[in-house]
């Protein structure tokens, strides 16, 4: 049997087979793009990811300008990194930003995805421009970024839905260990190699690009370093598990603050059903205050491979608690015993 589903993402083929298990036709109209039609007891869909009919279109856009999101969860009472918006090309009021906010700061697009032209940790002016002066090259000087202070922490994903399902994951940048014999290029693709045969969980295989040269350069490393026996380097900045990050279950040591607070940020977006949270914080098994945590970014298409096949814990099946939103109606229905050639599809 053809396998209809092998070029689609692998988050997009857990959502499937979780509506397959519950009875819920699937019928893949765009590949490319990844646009379903699912139907369940005259209950139709049209699914691009997983956006659904559930998910208002002005609500999915708006949640999407990192800008927009950091003002309305201000407005909200909820903690965010100190910044503002520029055009790209106003590099002046750019650089006055950086000395007003007078600490290390984040450079970002107000639109991107998987920690692509984040640049992180900025100490100089010079560092600034030559962040915005990137983003310029890749989106325009006509695109908006954002420069915000520089918040210290673990980066944990934090996905939440209306309902009170919840799942947590930590985040940990990109990193190896030293053997005293081994360069950081042979860890690399040691690793790499390791994570791909066979790919037994939702990691990705580490990116080696100008910003991880840079970022090794900042620790007077280099790719032909040998680091020492046990040695942890950390090769990117970014915490995102597509460039190389790895994804540990958080969920049965969150802290019940923590889900409160991801609660608000929901609030903050009438009808956002459920929703995906950037949360940095030092002390995620304690009570949050305001001033322990911040919120980065969030996802309204939030990933589901790295809470299903984490590198480290327990599996959590969001996938489950997402169709749950679309179909409630599946809820309970006992699950289709699918046969091995549909499984194999997948």
């Amino acid at each position: 049997m053809e396998n209809i589903y092998k070029d689609l993402h692998s988050n997009q083929k857990i959502f499937i087979y979780e509506m397959l298990k519950r009875g819920i036709r699937v019928q893949i109209l765009d590949e490319e793009r990844e646009i379903i039609k699912t139907s369940y007891k005259g209950h139709d869909e049209l699914i691009l990811d997983r956006d659904s009919s559930i998910v208002p279109y002005s609500v999915s856009v708006l949640a999407g300008d990192k800008g927009f999101t950091k003002k309305n969860l201000m407005a909200n009472g909820i903690t965010v990194p100190i910044g503002e918006t520029f055009l790209a090309k106003d590099i002046d009021y750019i650089k006055r930003a950086f000395e007003i906010l007078d600490c290390p700061v984040v450079i970002k697009p107000v639109y991107g995805s998987h920690g692509f032209d984040v640049y992180t940790n900025l100490k100089t002016a010079d560092e600034v421009e030559e962040a915005a002066r990137k983003i310029i090259r890749n989106y325009g000087e006509e695109s908006k970024l954002l420069i915000e202070e520089y918040f210290k922490a673990p980066e944990y994903r934090v996905f939440v839905t209306k309902k009170g399902d919840y799942a947590v994951l930590l985040r940990d940048p990109a990193h190896v260990y030293g053997d005293g014999v081994n360069t950081i290029k042979y860890l690399i693709e040691d690793e790499n190699y390791r994570r791909m045969n066979p790919r037994t969980n939702a990691l990705c295989e580490i990116l080696v690009d100008e910003e991880l040269i840079k970022f090794l350069d900042n620790q007077g490393l280099y790719l032909e370093s040998i680091p020492k026996q046990g040695e942890k380097i950390y090769l990117r900045p970014n915490s995102n598990v597509a460039t190389g990050g790895i994804c540990e279950d958080y969920t049965d040591r969150v802290h019940p603050s923590v889900i409160n607070i991801c609660m608000k940020v929901l609030d903050a977006f009438p009808g956002l059903p459920y929703v995906g949270v950037d949360f940095m914080t030092n002390s995620i098994e304690e009570q949050q205050t305001d001033s322990s945590y911040r919120i980065i970014e969030i996802n309204t298409v939030p990933g589901i491979h790295m809470h299903f096949r984490p590198a480290i814990g327990k599996s959590r099946n969001i996938a489950k608690y997402i169709v749950d939103m679309i179909y409630p109606e599946t809820f309970d229905v006992k699950e289709v015993e699918l046969d091995e050639e549909s499984i194999k599809r997948l």
